[in-house]
């Protein structure tokens, strides 16, 4: 193999790999970026949880004294004669 040869084999491989560096790189920026937004995801649906959590007990607590006025605000659970 001459000199040339030699020097054109050396380009085809820096051309490969520049070739295959490019598309590398942008698919590990677009990785990052998705597990940096997946992470937020999972933090606002961690918040949002707790939320409904404290909410659903909100409910239940209304319930609870909707029940009991219904009942005629006596906590034996008898219904209070109308006047």
């Amino acid at each position: 193999m001459t000199e040339w040869g030699v020097v054109g084999v050396i380009a085809a491989l820096a051309a490969l790999a520049a070739t295959l560096a490019r598309p590398m790189i942008r698919l590990n920026t677009t990785m990052t970026r998705l597990a940096v937004l997946v992470e937020e995801l999972s933090d606002k649906l961690c918040a949002l949880e707790r939320e409904s959590g404290r909410a659903r007990g909100e409910l239940q607590r209304h319930e609870t004294r909707l029940t009991i006025l219904e009942m005629g605000g006596n906590k034996s659970g008898g219904i209070r004669p109308e006047h």
